[in-house]
């Protein structure tokens, strides 16, 4: 029995937009200053770490382990969400979209770890 596909993630930067044709979901709390709403097929800010969380990792109250756990933690409490979006990875792919221009910088590299985990299937 053969495996089933890998989920279908890209990330990139609304500044930036990768060359996939698969949706593009942007994941950002705002709506980013500049950018026409006709290159984005969906917003979801849910998929954001919270406002409260963001200012914590800007401002240096959290560090890069700590931010990670705390973003982890909020997106199990947004189940439903990222298994919509663990489907939409399984089925059409997704692009993860955010203002940061280097992924690893981003929350979109933790929020695509959590879909892929989401996505992968239960043995």
């Amino acid at each position: 029995m053969s495996e089933p596909p890998a989920p279908k993630i890209a990330l990139g930067s609304v500044r930036a937009l990768p060359e996939v044709e698969w949706p593009r979901l942007l994941v950002t709390r705002g709506w980013p200053a500049g950018i026409d709403r006709r290159v984005i097929d969906q917003w979801e800010p849910d998929l954001a770490p919270s406002l409260e969380l963001a200012e914590a990792r800007a401002s240096g109250a959290l560090d890069d382990a700590a931010f990670e756990a705390r973003y982890r933690e909020e997106l199990a409490a947004r189940r439903k969400l990222v298994a919509w979006a663990a489907r939409m990875a399984n089925g059409t792919g997704v692009v993860l979209l955010g203002e940061a221009t280097e992924d690893d910088a981003c929350h979109r590299s933790i929020l695509a770890e959590v879909i892929r985990a989401h996505a992968a299937p239960s043995t």
